[in-house]
């Protein structure tokens, strides 16, 4: 399988070419079930609905009186005991908190956690430096508590642009739906609860067929995060292909749910401007969006170490050596990803639809640079 690579020298600040490779995990490995066996702590969860949720799957359902500790583990061995399992269990901390980028660097959103970290294999996720200490894929199951505040977020004075909860910041809400049956439940919850809010799953899953039939009160927007076809094939393991997403957003589009998209991450490589334009392409053969939200490749300076341990031979490892530092980040030369990202606008824009088009988490000089109003803000999370 090809993966990506540095370039020669004198292009390195500017490409990473493809060539032939080996991974360091078998085609076997990718294609195995996301999750392997329910894990729960006994005494701290809601032992109905863990059983509940155990039958639905009819996975293996370990009870542990603590969870395990990963230290020592690396690469595929790793990725089974953090990502192969789902652990449920009771949250504690508040479900809806505001997110605030620590350099100002996107709108105050409302996230609502009804997932830590993610069972996809994606080698550039960001969950597994925010997850370093407890990286268990978790699902939290105390529903009464999450809707209670849902219930207080609705009455609340919040401007309406902000009246959306962000469900994909902390983890893919849909990822394992077909075990938890999550979405079947807190959707139609809103109408009646809470008519005021909005939910927003963000998601690479193609699992929609039971969002298909519920009663939203168009208060669901899906937001499918898609790549091409390389970097989807390289980086993005156990995950449903580019095209398979789509074909779920047309699914949800046509039962009335408003659909967005999400380009992100841009990668810089060889093939890169054909592969972006024709993934553009792609996108209006099969949905028309409401909005794309687009965004780099952005690793955060430590999450090198947390992507080696777990893909030693990730191509994202040469990569970031030629990444510059923006505060907490690493990004492309701002002249480099203002090229990537005016390709990609304008072949949005060459269909000739009214889309809204936005960056994520970038410098108001660089949606200047690139054509955007850096006055009107409607980015992927917001209403």
């Amino acid at each position: 399988m090809a993966i990506l690579k540095e370039c020669p020298a004198e292009e390195m600040e500017v490409a990473n070419r493809i060539q032939e490779e080996s991974l360091t995990y078998s085609q076997g490995e990718i294609q195995k079930p996301l999750v392997s066996e329910l894990w729960a702590i006994r005494g701290r969860t809601n032992e109905v609905r863990v059983k509940k949720i155990a039958s639905r799957s009819k996975l293996p359902l370990i009870w542990l009186d603590k969870i395990p500790g990963l230290n020592g583990e690396n690469g595929i061995e790793k990725l089974k005991a953090e990502r192969g399992i789902l652990l449920l269990r009771d949250r504690k901390s508040p479900f809806i908190e505001q997110f605030q980028h620590p350099i100002g660097r996107c709108a105050k959103f409302y996230k609502l956690t009804a997932y830590n970290s993610c069972n996809f294999w994606c080698e550039y996720c960001y969950l597994y430096l925010t997850f370093r200490t407890q990286p268990v894929s978790t699902h939290f199951i105390n529903y009464e508590k999450m809707y209670e505040e849902i219930e207080k977020f609705d009455r609340s004075r919040i401007p309406k642009s902000l009246r959306v909860l962000n469900l994909g910041e902390l983890g893919d809400p849909l990822a394992v739906d077909y075990i938890t049956g999550f979405a079947k439940q807190i959707i139609p919850f809103m109408p009646e609860h809470a008519p005021r809010t909005r939910l927003l799953f963000l998601t690479k899953s193609d699992c929609v067929d039971e969002l298909l039939a519920l009663d939203y009160g168009g208060q669901s927007i899906v937001s499918f995060s898609v790549n091409t076809d390389k970097v989807f094939e390289q980086l993005e393991h156990r995950t449903p292909s580019p095209e398979s997403r789509l074909a779920a957003a047309a699914k949800v589009r046509a039962a009335g749910y408003e659909v967005r998209l999400r380009i992100d991450p841009v990668i810089f490589y060889s093939a890169w401007e054909g592969d972006y334009i024709s993934l553009v392409d792609k996108i209006f053969q099969f949905v028309q969006p409401t909005r794309i939200t687009i965004g780099e490749y952005r690793p955060s300076n430590g999450l090198a170490s947390h992507i080696g341990s777990r893909f030693p031979d990730s191509p994202l490892l040469r990569i970031n050596k030629h990444l510059v530092r923006e505060g907490r980040k690493l990004r492309y030369p701002k002249a480099q990803r203002i090229k990537m990202f005016e390709t990609i606008i304008e072949a949005i824009r060459k269909r000739g639809t009214n889309v809204d088009i936005a960056l994520c988490k970038e410098q108001p000089q660089i949606w200047k640079a690139v054509g955007l109003d850096t006055k009107r803000l409607l980015c992927n999370c917001l209403g």
